[in-house]
């Protein structure tokens, strides 16, 4: 009876080990497939209720605008409190595309949600992973860096600080 209780704690820390080193980096890749390159840059956002919807505008390795970063709030129907923020890139010359940005149109069967910066306590990717998007030849690596709640124990937002990458780089 030892010896199973020991086997099902070695293999529960196991398990729980490799979701934790899992969970600090996620990677996925954008449909939009090209040469651009980018300026690179860095950003540090603070989104906050007053400061909601923010636009960054992202240039291509010739200075010319190409890309426009956009944080978008995620507010529930009939009421005013955020929830987290939907991270948009949008491409300036097919405005076609909400976003280039890996997304499912339908939210409820995404599995991975990594655009998605979800402070509720069961969000489908942890809100301070480091989300590592390959877009055409350049990578857009978003990280939450800190996020202050309006009361303890509740899933609203008061403020987020999210930091921004845009390297041509590997991370």
């Amino acid at each position: 009876m030892f010896r199973w209780m020991l086997v099902v704690f070695v293999v529960s820390v196991a398990v729980w080990c490799v979701a934790d080193d899992a969970g600090k980096r996620v990677y996925s890749e954008s449909f939009k497939k090209g040469a651009t390159r980018v300026t690179e840059q860095t950003l540090d956002v603070t989104l906050t209720p007053d400061h909601a919807r923010q636009d960054f505008r992202v240039l291509d390795s010739l200075g010319k605008p190409r890309y426009t970063l956009r944080f978008v709030p995620d507010i529930q129907a009939g009421d005013t409190k955020i929830l987290g923020w939907f991270v948009r890139l949008a491409d300036a010359r097919h405005k076609i595309y909400d976003s280039v940005l890996p997304a499912s149109q339908d939210l409820a069967r995404d599995p991975q949600q990594f655009w998605w910066l979800d402070a509720r306590q069961y969000s489908k990717t942890l809100l301070q992973a480091q989300r590592v998007f390959k877009v055409e030849q350049f990578y857009c690596v978003i990280q939450v860096k800190d996020a202050k709640r309006l009361a303890p124990g509740q899933p609203y937002l008061n403020r987020m600080n999210v930091a921004v990458q845009f390297t041509n780089a590997k991370p």
